[in-house]
């Protein structure tokens, strides 16, 4: 009886140590949860489901497959050459079922930002946003500008819509100035989801 009853804890203990350490049925779960989740200079940022880290190659060859978009499809490959033009690490985080809908993070200055300075910042995207709209020739129409605070970082926001048509996308920009420095968000979805809690729930090191 003794025997048996060894056999048995030696048989749970491995299938136990095989479950934490990823062999179990756990593991694709997490893998697939570690996708959408933006790790960038010792900041942790959650998206939703169904958004994954990619590479501008790949975004590229994503948007030459929509055909209903030229105009969006054209104004997505000039926010990646800015971005790319600012010569800083970046990211690029795409939702999967719709390349119309990702997420630029790169490193930007870094700014110590109160009330005044916020509404600066503010001015100066919602000035620059709008020339680009004409350069663009879309409609450009800003819906809010804000600051706020989490518990390690200051945050400003400018949320506005870009208009082609019958077409429309919502798009946000975060400056957020945090322990590790400063850091921007270009945040470009067709559904009206800006992520603002889950960068209110920014994790910084």
């Amino acid at each position: 009886m003794k025997k048996i009853l060894l056999l048995l804890l030696t048989v749970i203990c491995i299938t136990g140590c095989e479950y934490f350490s990823g062999g179990g049925s756990s593991k694709p779960k997490f893998a697939k949860f570690s996708k959408n989740t933006i790790t960038f200079r010792k900041n942790t940022i959650m998206l939703t489901k169904g958004y994954e880290k990619t590479t501008p190659e790949e975004f590229k060859a994503r948007l030459d497959s929509l055909e209903d978009s030229p105009k969006f499809k054209k104004i997505a490959l000039e926010e990646l050459k800015k971005i790319e033009n600012k010569n800083v690490d970046f990211q690029l985080f795409v939702d999967e079922r719709n390349v119309e809908n990702y997420v630029f993070i790169y490193a930007c200055d870094y700014y110590q930002l109160d009330e005044h300075r916020a509404a600066t910042v503010v001015e100066a995207l919602s000035r620059q946003l709008k020339d680009e709209a004409q350069s663009q020739d879309v409609r450009y129409k800003r819906i809010h500008g804000r600051f706020f605070f989490t518990p390690t970082s200051k945050i400003v926001k400018l949320k506005y819509l870009k208009g082609y048509k019958m077409e429309k996308k919502y798009q946000a920009e975060y400056i957020v100035a945090s322990r590790s420095g400063g850091i921007g968000l270009l945040i470009s979805n067709l559904e009206n989801v800006d992520f603002e809690s889950s960068i209110k729930r920014l994790a910084s090191k």
